[in-house]
Parts: C-alpha cells; structure tokens; sequence
C-alpha cells in the first residue's frame, strides 16, 4: 500500500491554510502603523500649509486698550474685512458691524458703551489666524468745568452748560469743577448788633381819707385802700383810731389834715418811667461756604432727678451767640446765613425743683439768609411787643362819682415795651500784615478814669461818657 502521498497532500493542505490566517494578521499590522504615521505627520503638514500660505508664523499680539463712556460709541475700522468676532460681556459693551463703503470688504465696528466696567473683544482679520483682542473700560460720564470766572453767576452757568453735556441719567456728582471764581478775598468778616430797648409806665394813685376826730353828734368815718387798713379800734365817744400802710406801696405820699372839718388825707402817687438799653456786637470771621460760631454767656447748672431718687445736672447755654456761613459770590455780593441769638435769665419764671429755684430763660432769637454787597447792612430781626395793664379798684356807687369818686378809689396803669432789632454787615477782609503793631487797637489801652459819675444823677438821663476799657 501506497501511503505517501495522502500524506504529502495533506501537508500541503495545512500550508495553505496557515497561509491564509496569516495574511490578515499582517494586513491588520500595517494598517495600525499608518494611522499612527498620520497622526504624528498631520499637525507638522498643517503648520506647514499655513507658513506658506501666509509666509509667517503666527505670534502672541497683546490686548489693545480701549476707554469709552457710558451713552457714547467708538469706531473701529478695519481694512480686510473680518472673519469672525467676540465679546465677553454684552451687558457692558455691545458691537455693530457695517461696511465702510458699499461693496467693499472693510469692516467697520462700532462699540458702545453700555454700563461701568470691563470686557474685552476678539476680531479675528480676514486671512489672519491670529486674534487681536481690545481690552475695553466703560467709564462713567463725566463733565469739567475749569477756567477762571468773575463772579457766582458766570461760574453757575458753565455748571448747568456741562451738566447739560451728561447723557441722560447721570449725576450731579459726576461734574468735575476745577474753576476758580476771581473775588478780592474769600474771607468774611460779619460784624452784628444785637440792640434790645426796654421801657416801662407805671402811674399809680391811691387814697385813704378818714376822721380825725367826731363830730358833734359823736360820728366818726374812714376810708382805706384795698390792703391798707391793719386794724380798727372803735371808742364809745365815737373816736376812731386805725393802724393803716399807705395807699400805694413804694409810692411817695402826701399827708393833709383839715382840723376844723376833722379830717384827714393820706395820698399815695407814684409815677415810674424805666428804661434799659442792652447792646451787643458779635464780630465773626469765617472763610466762604464754612460755618463760624461763638457764644458770650455762661451755661445754667439746672438739676434733674433721676432714678432711684438720684439727681443729675444739666447745663443750658444762655448769653450772646451767633452763627453764621458766608458764600461770597463775586467782589460785590455775599450770601449771608447768620442766626443771632440773645438770651438772659429770668428769675420772675422761676421754677422751684427740689427746693431749688431754677430761673427760666428768656430767648430772642433769629435764623435767615439775606443777599447783600460788601459793608451793606440788613435789619434781619425785629420785634415789638407791648403789655398794658390797667386795674381800678374802688367803693361800690361812692367811686362812680363824678370828681368825688377818685377819694374813693385806686388806679393802677403799667406799660411795658421792648423792641429787639438786629443789623448784619457783612465785610471781605484780609489779614492784617505781618508785624504790624495791634496794640493801639486793643481794648484798654486808652482806659478813661475818672468819668463823670454825679453828672448824670443831678443833671437827668444818660450821658454819652464812653465805657472805660472797650475799644468801641
């Protein structure tokens, strides 16, 4: 038996097969090695293509600053036309795109700015690869106002043309002034008179008649003033006799004694004209737009109870006081705000706390802003009051006699009037020079001694003798 070749053809069947298992195996192989190849290649023959496509290599640019205010746009032209753009924040900068003339490939942008703040925007040119970025600030809009003026007026008025510059809804605060208004001086000097006249009336007339003595029918009779009659002793012979004060307290009174008729006359009259000046001259120097103040007083310990039957004290200013604040608007006008003050204790109002009696405190006061030149005055403050109290007391039908009822009566007539008025003049002043000699101008350095005092006792009224050691 002939076995050789089964087995030789067998052989070459497994061959065969081997054959073609192995050639997918390589296929697959060299599949993998040429994705790989590409992969590593492709990045290379890119940056190839593009250097010599444009014949340069890109490079970093830096950002482009922009400033642009809130309402207002700003242009950008460019002359290839762009490709694509984009921007951060819509909500502070928006971009619209036009040509710059039609038919043309350059680009216009036009930014505007919307709200305070920071974004940035990329343009990438037509046939760059490259970026350029603008870094924008959106600023807030502001107005300025510099230069020198004469005066207020003109100065006001280049304030309201800037702001009317502002777009709609911005702030006075975004006005920037740098102006200077040309005036002699900037500082004020305010010299006020604070004059307070006080006069009173008083006209008082009272009567006490009576008898001195019975008469023949043993009668006897008195007639005494509200108040004035201590005590009344009655005699069986009709005799009278009386323990009285005068009719009018502190008047001067006038005795009569008719000794045939037997009567007697105690007559009181007092006639009393007063008068009182108080004058006050507060002088300030401020510096326009700032407020100055002072005060010529004391201050009033008044006690207050607390708790726990504790007792604490808290004071009250009383005196002269003024404060005032110039604006000077040019050489000849002065904006003056001024609130003099004049005020004094008055025990007549007194209130008893604690055991203690605490005055009150009697107050004139003013607070007001006038207009007025350089040593011109105003009466800012005037007041008039008047207080008349008349009272008559008499016997009933007796004191309504004609001529005989004033024996049977007592008049009492006051009148009070104050009257309050202050001036306000206004100066602009300069320092006085340096080493000047002040001492002349110091109070008392002139003191008069020795003033007439007598004089104006025997020859009436006040006499014009200055006060000594003031220097006005």
């Amino acid at each position: 038996m002939h076995h050789m070749p089964r087995e030789s053809s067998t052989r070459a069947a497994r061959s065969s097969t081997d054959v073609k298992d192995v050639a997918p195996r390589l296929l697959r192989s060299s599949l993998m090695a040429a994705l790989a190849m590409s992969q590593a290649v492709w990045p290379l023959a890119a940056t190839a293509a593009d250097a010599q496509g444009t014949g340069t290599r890109p490079q970093f640019q830096p950002q482009r600053p922009m400033a642009i205010t809130v309402g207002s746009q700003r242009e950008l032209l460019v002359g290839k036309g762009i490709d694509r753009m984009a921007i951060g924040d819509e909500a502070i900068a928006t971009v619209a795109i036009t040509r710059q003339t039609p038919n043309s490939p350059a680009a216009r942008l036009i930014v505007t700015g919307k709200t305070v703040g920071h974004t940035t925007l990329m343009v990438w040119e037509k046939g760059s690869t490259a970026a350029t970025t603008y870094a924008i600030e959106v600023r807030r809009a502001t107005a300025n106002v510099a230069g020198t003026m004469d005066n207020m007026a003109a100065h006001q008025a280049q304030r309201t043309a800037a702001l009317a510059s502002l777009p709609p809804g911005a702030e006075k605060t975004d006005l920037i002034d740098r102006s200077v208004v040309n005036v002699r001086s900037s500082t004020v000097q305010v010299e006020v008179k604070v004059v307070e006249f006080n006069r009173s009336v008083l006209k008082q007339a009272g009567l006490n008649i009576f008898s001195t003595r019975p008469n023949a029918n043993g009668f006897s009779f008195g007639v005494f003033a509200p108040s004035s009659l201590q005590k009344a002793t009655f005699n069986t012979n009709g005799q009278m006799t009386y323990e009285y004060n005068n009719p009018v307290t502190q008047a001067f009174s006038l005795l009569l004694n008719f000794s045939k008729a037997g009567i007697g006359l105690d007559v009181g009259f007092l006639e009393g004209n007063g008068m009182a000046r108080v004058l006050a001259e507060p002088t300030l120097v401020a510096l326009s737009g700032q407020s100055a103040s002072f005060l010529a007083g004391g201050e009033l310990p008044i006690p207050v109870p607390q708790g726990l039957g504790t007792t604490s004290i808290e004071y009250k200013p009383f005196g002269i006081g003024l404060t005032l604040t110039p604006t000077v608007l040019s050489n000849e006008r002065i904006v003056l705000k001024v609130a003099p003050e004049a005020s004094d204790l008055d025990y007549t109002n007194a209130l008893s706390l604690n055991g203690v009696a605490v005055p009150a405190i009697s107050t004139r006061r003013a607070d007001t802003t006038v207009e007025l030149g350089d040593g011109e005055s105003f009466i800012i403050g005037g007041l008039v009051s008047r207080t008349t109290t008349s009272n008559a007391d008499k016997v009933p039908l007796l004191g309504d006699l004609p001529i005989l009822g004033a024996f049977f009566s007592k008049n009492n007539y006051q009148m009070k009037e104050k009257e309050l008025v202050i001036l306000v003049t206004p100066h602009l002043v300069k320092p006085i020079a340096r080493g000047t000699d002040l001492t002349p101008y110091l109070p008392g350095t002139a003191e008069q001694r020795d003033g007439a005092v007598w004089r104006s006792y025997f020859l009436g009224g006040a006499i014009d003798t200055p006060v000594p050691g003031f220097s006005r």
